[in-house]
């Protein structure tokens, strides 16, 4: 009869179901994992599991336990499931199976937390070391023999005496696999249904991820977009690959609705951004800007100045703007724009106070 353990702190290993329902849909990829090969694909059946409105609801594939390095491992078939986010949930095991460790020692109760935790984990140490570190440097499926500078892994990210098993289901869980689910979800949903997702905390990111593949550039997502920023300030890096991938006229848009809407580190964030785009910029987008430059800090201020450098974008406004800092109390902003100024063309007032800041600074310009 299958059954159901149950581990400490919720964590817990489900009975394999071994039925195939109708609400399944299998779909066949071809997947990266690092612990396999950084080139081959590997041909691998996700399978989906809808709700009942017919929308993806969970993931699961069945998978090896380990992708064994030294020869020396045993290995087993495993499911893991996902939810419709490609979040890793749950490591499921067939009644028969039973994860082994170093010298076919069983996995405990305590090794089994342990490892949920890890699959938990979606910034482990595992995503940044390669197989071949792991090889030249443990001993069978321990770990003993990492010793001294060798060592590559903390041990809060394997299971002693498994490190093969915890890397392998790692990279399962939290690879490819993850931004296939991710796409699937998200062709299951509308352009409306998206927008909607994002004034949902936990799927903000996911919709504007989707909306960029779906090139949904309507006035509803922009201002949509923008207004979930607003809220969220986090979202605005994740936000710079869909203004990167609109039209010039939105991407100007979104920068002259957002810049004044963030503090100052998002601020200085969006400008590099400005300076590194190949998004064509107009003097008139920089007009909208020179109401902030007042407010900007030296390091948003020497960012600008290097915009309007390398983009050649200044203006008439611009230079009223700039001249008034040579009065600021920041004196490196003072001096900052000073610098810029003296390579501009300048009306025969603003030379004068070119040299007017010149001559009161001159001892430390």
């Amino acid at each position: 009869m299958k059954h159901i353990i149950y581990f400490a702190l919720s964590f817990c290993l489900f009975p394999w179901v071994s039925f195939i329902s109708t609400d399944e849909i299998k779909h066949t990829l071809h997947v990266i994992h690092k612990g396999i090969s950084l080139t081959e694909p590997v041909a691998c059946t996700l399978v989906e599991i809808t709700n009942e409105k017919a929308l993806p609801h969970e993931f699961y594939m069945d998978v090896e336990s380990v992708v064994c390095g030294d020869n020396q491992c045993k290995i087993d078939v495993v499911r893991i499931y996902w939810d419709e986010l490609g979040h890793f949930n749950k490591l499921v095991l067939p009644d028969d199976v039973s994860l082994e460790k170093s010298e076919g020692k069983s996995f405990t109760n305590a090794d089994y937390k342990k490892l949920h935790e890890i699959l938990k984990n979606e910034n482990s140490a595992l995503k940044n070391v390669y197989k071949d570190e792991i090889v030249g440097t443990v001993g069978s499926e321990g770990v003993d023999a990492m010793s001294g500078e060798t060592i590559l892994l903390e041990k809060s990210t394997y299971v002693k005496g498994a490190v093969w098993t915890c890397y392998s289901l790692w990279h399962w869980a939290h690879g490819d696999v993850k931004q296939h689910i991710r796409d699937i979800t998200g062709n299951s949903y509308s352009k409306s249904k998206l927008q909607s997702f994002l004034q949902k905390d936990n799927y903000q990111l996911f919709a504007i991820e989707q909306l960029i593949r779906k090139k949904d550039f309507s006035k509803k997502t922009v201002n949509a977009i923008i207004n979930a920023i607003k809220t969220n300030p986090q979202l605005l890096r994740t936000s710079m690959r869909y203004w990167n991938s609109a039209p010039g006229d939105i991407y100007q848009y979104g920068a002259q609705q957002l810049l004044p809407a963030v503090n100052s580190t998002n601020r200085v964030l969006y400008l590099t951004d400005i300076l590194q785009t190949e998004q064509k910029l107009n003097t008139a987008f920089i007009n909208a800007t020179n109401p902030l430059i007042a407010k900007f800090s030296y390091q948003e201020i020497d960012i600008f100045l290097n915009i309007l450098k390398e983009k050649n974008l200044t203006t008439p406004n611009t230079i009223a703007q700039l001249t008034a800092l040579l009065r600021a109390d920041d004196f490196l902003i003072s001096r900052r724009v000073y610098y810029f100024l003296k390579t501009q063309e300048l009306s025969a007032d603003d030379k004068l106070k070119i040299e007017d800041f010149y001559q009161q600074w001159k001892h430390k310009l």
